[in-house]
């Protein structure tokens, strides 16, 4: 055997033995990696509108014929969505939704979240005294809740990729659902960075058959991390 050849064995079994204990077992450095891969908790794989947790309302922009099935699943502090960035001095709190078609035997023919019927509320019950989040007008307080300032594409995202997904801003256009299909989209509300929330947060929308029905409202979780 020439002397290259006893060189790259004498290499190649160095390398092996790098990577193992004397037993042939994987490397302790390997085998803490390994362990924190393995316990890292996976992201819960919610399927059907069911399986996603929180509460529910019944969501119409004043049609009739159009009515949808929403839960607020969760809430993030943003400062961009769908290639639109919060404003200087304030942030975006993205609600994560998910909706589904009123009955279960029938489709939606143009299913999609209107801003303009869709408000966020700090606090809950018949007080309106409170500070205003965006840009609400002083005789507009009674209302209690801020419009939308935009709402993304109703689509069928995992909720493993909600964080990281492409979100397209929607405006008035919808898509159709299926019967008994679940989408996923995002309603984004303008929050002053000055702004602490002291109570429960409440997300609102159209109710049984008109444009905005502001006891018409289920609970937002609380956001995930912080604004930066």
């Amino acid at each position: 055997m020439s002397v290259r050849s006893i060189s790259t064995l004498a290499l190649g079994l160095l390398v092996v033995l790098a990577g193992c204990s004397d037993d042939g077992r994987p490397s302790s450095d390997e085998s803490t990696a390994q362990a924190v891969e393995s316990s890292s908790p996976a992201p819960p794989s919610y399927s059907t509108f069911a399986d996603y947790p929180g509460e529910e309302m019944l969501y119409t922009d004043g049609r009739d014929s159009y009515r949808v099935r929403v839960k607020a699943v969760e809430a993030a502090w943003l400062t961009e969505l769908a290639g639109t960035s919060a404003q200087i001095g304030s942030h975006y709190l993205a609600v994560y939704v998910v909706v589904t078609g009123e009955l279960a035997d029938r489709g939606v023919e143009e299913a999609y979240l209107n801003a303009m019927s869709l408000g966020l509320r700090f606090g809950s019950g018949d007080d309106c005294v409170r500070d205003k989040l965006g840009g609400r007008e002083a005789s507009m307080e009674e209302i209690c809740h801020d419009n939308a300032t935009l709402t993304s594409y109703l689509w069928d995202v995992p909720y493993r990729d909600w964080g990281t997904y492409e979100w397209e801003e929607a405006g008035l256009a919808g898509i159709p659902l299926d019967a008994g299909e679940t989408a996923a989209g995002v309603v984004a509300f303008t929050v002053r960075d000055d702004f602490e929330a002291t109570d429960a947060i409440e997300f609102c929308g159209g109710g049984d058959s008109i444009l905005m029905e502001y006891d018409n409202c289920i609970a937002v979780p609380a956001p995930k991390g912080a604004r930066s």
